[in-house]
């Protein structure tokens, strides 16, 4: 799962780097860029770290006081600090900030939390089908099958049950 969320969010980084670059002038000015990155990447965790807390829906519980008021704080510290600016950091204007608040919690909330459920059902899907099967019933029905045609000769029980053994193990696909 962090596999294909891993890929998901470098897509839509770069996306939305690409957006910077081609419509918000980021490609002549390396601290806004540079400001820009910053932002995006403290967005992208805050929202992704909402996500993650849940495996299913994010919606599903109410996160706490605590951790909400913790994740708000970051989100405002990081954003008054891009829009006043820091050495390196070039301000950026408000409306690129929101651009970037509301792309990266639809795609961290929208997008990702939906891959993120999928690949958990899909995941628990998969692990249910490759449970163990108990094959003794069609062993012990085999095994009577070679008895029977065998003659019905005692003393041959335990050859007929290994036999059966081995044609139904053969049989079943390796899991």
């Amino acid at each position: 799962m962090s596999v294909v969320i891993g890929v998901a969010m470098v897509a839509e980084t770069l996306f939305l780097l690409w957006i910077g670059w081609s419509h918000f002038g980021l490609a002549t000015d390396d601290s806004a860029l540079y400001t820009f990155s910053f932002l995006m990447l403290l967005y992208f965790a805050v929202f992704s770290v909402v996500s993650a807390r849940e495996r299913s829906w994010f919606w599903a519980t109410l996160p706490s006081k605590t951790f909400m008021s913790a994740l708000a704080g970051d989100a405002v510290v990081g954003s008054v600090m891009t829009f006043m600016g820091l050495p390196g950091l070039k301000p950026l204007p408000w409306w690129q900030m929101l651009a970037l608040f509301v792309c990266a919690m639809i795609a961290c909330l929208g997008l990702n939390d939906a891959l993120k459920v999928a690949t958990i059902k899909w995941r628990v899907l998969n692990a249910v089908a490759k449970q163990p099967v108990d094959v003794t019933p069609k062993i012990a029905k085999r095994a009577y099958e070679l008895y029977e045609q065998g003659g019905r000769r005692d003393g041959r029980a335990a050859q007929d049950w290994a036999q059966a053994e081995r044609e139904i193990r053969n049989d079943e696909p390796h899991k």
